[in-house]
């Protein structure tokens, strides 16, 4: 359901202007389980939009938690499942929201590409993720939201903008993570919106890059970094660059020069080191190198941080989302 929706049927019979807004607050509060508990409305109308408008699309399947971490699997109205996770950073809770059944990108560090590529989801599973865990977790709330979930959400790209539309956090709280999908990373910047954007690189190198992401066969790795140039001088936003270390493949002195030299190349560039979570199925390692990247970056003054590793004994942890790990 689509508060859109609800907005039309009250205007079409003609309720009170403040009504939808009594309902765009108790949804997104995550207090209430269903129209009929929202008491400040009128008996009749609760029943009305009861009976009219299913509440959530999604279902909770099964639910998993370990300490500052939570994930769900969610059955969507086809029978499919998707992966949502929950993460307690002590100042703020972050949403990581999936935006696609599968993946058609199979990146060999992650999970969900084992899975192929199911379907898109909609407008309204993509907001719905949002209001499962608020219910979930009510009366605390969700600061943070990061598409970094299962699925490439520029391939989902219309239904991605649409639900940003809907959701009541701060545009600057909320990331939007790509595999390099250039001719949405233009049209993207063309917005020039408050979002956070985050390419997942994981190589300066176009070989290198292939191996680990196919996707660069079709979006070259030098197009990309001018798509990222384009991006940052357009919005004049900070851009992150997402990078897993990986033992042997992108790891070595004359991989981190050439990061350093991408990092350089625009102040408004950001590194983002992300340790390796093991995927079943898969040979790579989590690389030994970590303290040489956070010595040398930090010596040549490049904008970095190393990104916290969450839920990995649950297969929650960046790359490990997989709707059936049997079949990764």
């Amino acid at each position: 359901m689509l508060l859109t929706d609800i907005k039309n049927f009250l205007l079409e019979n003609n309720y009170p202007s403040f009504r939808y807004k009594q309902i765009e607050k108790n949804y997104n509060s995550g207090r209430y389980n269903n129209f009929l508990e929202m008491s400040d409305l009128p008996k009749d109308l609760r029943e009305i939009l009861n009976e009219k408008f299913p509440y959530i699309s999604v279902v909770e399947d099964k639910f998993q938690s370990e300490l500052g971490t939570k994930k769900a699997l969610l059955k969507l109205s086809d029978g499919l499942e998707i992966e949502t996770v929950l993460m307690d950073y002590d100042q703020w809770i972050t949403a990581c929201l999936s935006t696609q059944v599968g993946c058609s990108l199979n990146c060999q560090f992650c999970a969900t590409g084992k899975m192929g590529f199911k379907r898109n989801l909609t407008t309204e599973e993509l907001l719905d993720q949002i209001r499962y865990w608020n219910i979930k977790i009510y009366p605390k709330y969700i600061g943070r939201i990061v598409f970094m979930g299962m699925g490439e959400p520029f391939l989902n790209y219309d239904n991605l903008l649409e639900s940003l539309n809907h959701i009541d956090i701060g545009a600057r709280k909320i990331s939007i993570s790509t595999a390099g999908i250039i001719p949405k990373i233009i049209e993207f910047a063309n917005l020039k919106t408050q979002y956070n954007l985050a390419i997942s690189l994981h190589s300066v190198f176009q070989k290198t890059r292939e191996e680990l992401m196919p996707i660069t066969k079709t979006y070259n790795l030098d197009e990309l970094i001018k798509a990222c140039h384009y991006y940052a001088n357009t919005t004049n936003r900070q851009l992150f660059f997402e990078y897993a270390l990986i033992k042997n493949v992108n790891d070595s002195q004359k991989d981190l020069d050439a990061v350093i030299n991408l990092l350089k190349s625009n102040k408004l560039f950001y590194l983002n080191i992300i340790t390796l979570n093991p995927v079943k199925g898969s040979n790579l390692q989590p690389s030994d190198k970590l303290k040489l990247f956070e010595t040398e970056l930090t010596k040549k003054h490049i904008n970095f941080s190393i990104r916290r590793s969450f839920g990995q004994k649950i297969d929650a942890a960046c790359g490990q989302l997989a709707y059936n790990t049997d079949i990764c």
